[in-house]
């Protein structure tokens, strides 16, 4: 098959030419690259057995497999590494071939490469992780097989990457025919491990007599310092341990903790060694870098859970003591062995030692006794057992805390009700002056410190610096403890020695839902420290809002606080904002007053020239705004674009400001603002009558037309409000009727239809679209509805069949200087049904709305109303003519004149 000729010669054109042919019959030079001859062989076997690079990456670069095999079920990477073609073996492994798959012998490919001798493949195959110890037919290991090939440096090189020769039976026959070929007896594998290690932790006691006789390294440690003594000791080989002592190995070696071989076989209570080693002369004094000595040892390592081994490790305690060992020998830290097995709850350990005169209440460096260690760790048995024998229950360490506190810290009630049973003082305080209970909260366990509470604890004793545990609980933010010691009649309002309350220490370190809880409990939220901080000044200089808004809820006082400490009453921020004007703004009457009386200006302006009544009158601050004006506020100060307080209010929808400030001023009428002429006269007029302000006000009797009427006609009201009673906004000159639900009349403070005369600039229309109606704006923007919003309007246009008008809209959210336009359709929210002279939109949100019609085939025009003029007298003979403007937008006529 061409395929496979061309990778026997390397021919990786050839290949890639078969390889791009389109048909992958054989006749047209096509080929499966995973194809195989009759023995099973790829065309990636053929390459690498023959070592052609750059065939092996054409091959792998269209798909060909690394690890099929052939009949004798090796992978292309087995015949490379027999040939020794490196490179090769480099890029199937790094291309996903798996070195460890073996051929029907079970030979991987470390095998074939030891076998072969390929010293270079088989470091390369090593460094991949290839399995060492990989046992073939007959036990064959890479090992082995190179011994038996004759590699001498192969065998050393597997030895020193941890190759173990116990691997296959530690076969005397292979060690000594190591040694006649020159192999170096200590030469160190994988952690420093030599053979006689090897042999010694394994067991393989012909093997360790082997290699003493032949001059191996006795004391030799391992990477981390274990001699062969050591892990003969650590693992029970009494024959071997033997042997090494015999042959000279050091009783006393050292690991790298320090360690002896009698601190290992005491650790895992191979009695017979410890008593061969110490009969040999092992020091039983030696500790290590904890200060832990064999005695230390086999106490900590009597595990109870471990039956077996806690008779034996029993054993080797009485054995050391008989030795006259010290009993209360301590380690680095001062632990002698009693501390140590009662920490550990080894009862039998500890009453043996107690029998042989163990001091009850030593203390470690920490001053802490055996009783305190049994209490920390919850072993009941062992702490009844040593209070029986007379061990203080109130001894406490360095800081203060006895057996007692330590078993309520850490949760263990039984331990604590055996302890309270004998006495234990419930009020004792530590250096922290923290008492049993506090320690019981500080771990959480409510139990005990419910537990407590019934044998008669005082939850409100207080510890350093006059802290109670409801100080402490809510300072560090721990919800579930405040909820407890509050639910158990904790004094909330209970001050520490500086004057920090519950409260206070919540607010200050940000903690809402602890605050939540206390005032709801019913704390004082204006008590404050020394310092004079209440709890509301300290969320606020943290800037906690959500604490800062619960405490202003409940009628928390700053400003008190603040101006007692001179704090400026006209202080300006940035945009030169008074705190009058904020305290105005929002509605604080009480905050008002206070200032004010105290010599805030009630003048001052902001960087707009608005005072504290402007704020008050457009946010609808009744009481604040009669307040002010009682204090001889200015009704007519003017601000930025002209607004007045009287403005404000009537542009904020409320009206009855705009009337109280109104009547306050009828005698003293200010003009109004540019641009609001039409909608000021009209309500005043309404308002006073017609001639209550004739000096500014235009008197018009002619007719108008609601369509096209400039909107600086002042006979015209374009805005009207509406509150909780009314259901219908009427804007009667425009023809226009918005009908609410009373439902919907909740979701707002107020709700106000503007009716708007003069088509915007932004308001592009197609070239067939017109206006035919006043423009509506229904505020407050993007108020929703449930159900749509009933709007009528009247219209100007002349349709030959209303029904079929063609009609679009074009709405815009506040703000936006951008229209959408709309379709109505019956089944949309936004729709629109006409008649003949008025039409009737159906929406669901408030914007901005314009009506447009399309110039189709229903659509005549637009009506027209002129109002005829002539003057009062005139002369026959004279020819009058009238100049008549007519301003639309109809067809893209922009202006028309007739004469």
């Amino acid at each position: 098959m061409a395929l496979f000729s061309a990778a026997a010669k390397g021919d990786f054109l050839k290949i890639q030419s078969l390889i791009d042919s389109e048909d992958k019959s054989e006749d047209s030079g096509g080929v499966d690259v995973n194809c195989t001859d009759a023995s099973g062989k790829t065309a990636l076997h053929i390459a690498s057995e023959n070592g052609h690079l750059q065939t092996v990456k054409c091959l792998t670069n269209h798909g060909a497999k690394v690890n099929v095999v052939d009949a004798n079920l090796q992978t292309s990477v087995h015949l490379c590494s027999k040939k020794g073609h490196r490179r090769v073996v480099e890029l199937l492994v790094n291309g996903g071939a798996d070195i460890d798959i073996g051929d029907k012998d079970g030979f991987t490919a470390l095998h074939i490469a030891s076998l072969e001798g390929r010293l270079d493949i088989v470091k390369y195959l090593v460094s991949k992780g290839a399995d060492l110890g990989r046992l073939a037919i007959n036990y064959w290991t890479p090992l082995l097989i190179a011994l038996d090939g004759g590699h001498l440096d192969i065998a050393e090189y597997l030895l020193t990457e941890g190759a173990n020769i116990n691997t296959y039976g530690g076969q005397l026959d292979i060690a000594e025919y190591l040694l006649t070929e020159g192999a170096n007896i200590n030469t160190c594998g994988k952690g420093g491990y030599t053979a006689l290690h090897d042999a010694s932790q394994t067991g393989n006691i012909g093997g360790v007599e082997f290699l003493t006789s032949q001059g191996a390294e006795l004391d030799r440690s391992n990477d981390d310092g274990w001699s062969a003594l050591s892990l003969a000791s650590f693992g029970g080989r009494l024959d071997i341990v033997k042997v090494l002592v015999n042959e000279g190995a050091q009783l006393d070696k050292c690991d790298d903790t320090d360690r002896t071989p009698l601190s290992c076989a005491s650790q895992e209570g191979h009695l017979e060694v410890v008593e061969y080693i110490m009969n040999k002369g092992a020091d039983i004094e030696i500790g290590d870098k904890d200060g832990l000595t064999a005695l230390h040892i086999a106490s900590f390592g009597g595990h109870l859970d471990i039956v077996k081994h806690l008779a034996s490790h029993l054993e080797v305690v009485e054995y050391i003591v008989n030795k006259e060992a010290g009993i209360d020998i301590g380690n680095k830290d001062g632990l002698a062995a009693l501390h140590i097995a009662s920490f550990r709850g080894h009862l039998d350990i500890v009453k043996y030692l107690v029998s042989k005169g163990a001091e009850l209440d030593k203390c470690d460096k920490n001053d802490r006794t055996p009783l305190y260690c049994a209490s920390q760790k919850g072993h009941l048995e062992v702490a009844e057992y040593i209070v029986n024998k007379g061990a203080g229950i109130d001894i406490g360490d360095k800081d203060g805390l006895t057996s007692f506190h330590i078993a309520s810290l850490k949760g263990h009630i039984e331990m604590v009700k055996y302890l309270v049973s004998k006495g234990a003082d419930l009020e004792r305080l530590t250096n922290d002056y923290g008492t049993p209970i506090h320690l019981a909260l500080d771990g959480g366990h409510f139990d005990i410190a419910e537990y407590l509470l019934k044998e008669g604890a005082n939850i409100n004793t207080c510890g350093k610096g006059g802290c109670t545990a409801l100080h402490a609980s809510s300072q560090t933010g721990n919800i579930d403890r405040v909820k407890f010691l509050t639910s158990q009649g904790a004094e909330l309002d209970r001050s520490t020695d500086d004057g920090w309350t519950a409260l206070s220490l919540a607010s200050f370190g940000g903690h809402l839902d602890i605050v939540k809880v206390l005032v709801n409990e019913g704390v004082e939220v204006d008590k404050a420290p020394r310092s004079g901080m209440t709890p509301l000044c300290l969320a606020t200089g943290g800037g906690h809002l959500g604490i800062v808004e619960v405490l202003l809820n409940v009628g928390a006082n700053i400003v008190k606080v603040l101006v007692s400490k001179g704090a400026q009453l006209d202080k300006c921020d940035k945009n030169d904002r008074t705190p009058l004007s904020y305290a105005s703004q929002e509605g604080h009457l009480e905050v008002v007053e206070y200032i004010v009386n105290k010599g805030a200006d009630i003048e001052f302006g902001d960087e707009d020239g608005f005072t504290a009544l402007h704020r008050a009158s457009w946010e609808g601050h009744f009481d604040i705004v009669k307040y002010l004006v009682s204090k001889g506020a200015d009704l007519g100060r003017l601000a930025i674009d002209y607004w007045t307080p009287l403005l404000l209010a009537l542009d904020g929808g409320h009206l009855g400001i705009h009337d109280y400030l109104l009547k306050r001023e009828a005698t003293k009428i200010v003009k109004p603002f540019i641009g609001f002429e039409e909608e000021y006269s009209d309500y005043l007029r309404s308002t006073f009558g017609g001639d209550a302000f004739p000096s500014y006000m235009p008197q018009s009797s002619r007719p108008y037309d609601p369509y096209l009427t400039n909107p600086r006609d002042s006979s015209i009201s374009t805005r009207k409000s509406i509150k909780e009673k009314t259901m219908i906004i009427s804007l009667d000159e425009y023809s226009i009727k918005v009908l609410l639900s009373p439902e919907d009349l909740d979701k707002a403070k107020y709700i106000t239809a503007e009716a708007l005369p003069r088509i915007p600039p932004d308001l592009k229309l197609e070239k067939d679209e017109v206006v035919i109606s006043v423009g509506l704006k229904l505020s407050p923007p993007g108020l929703q509805f449930k159900t749509p919003v009933e709007v009528t309007v009247s219209h100007s246009a002349i349709f030959s069949n209303p029904d079929k008008a063609e009609i679009v809209l074009y709405t815009r959210r506040t703000g936006s200087d951008e229209f959408s336009r709309i379709v109505p359709a019956s089944d949309k929210a936004a729709r629109c049904v006409v008649a003949k002279n008025h039409l009737t939109l159906y929406i669901d949100h408030f914007s901005e709305w314009w009506i447009i019609s399309l110039i189709r085939r229903y659509f005549i025009g637009k009506r027209l109303i002129c109002t005829p003029y002539a003057p009062l007298s005139t002369s026959r003979d004279i020819m009058n003519s009238i100049l008549l403007i007519i301003k639309d937008d109809f067809c893209g006529v922009k202006e028309v004149v007739l004469l």
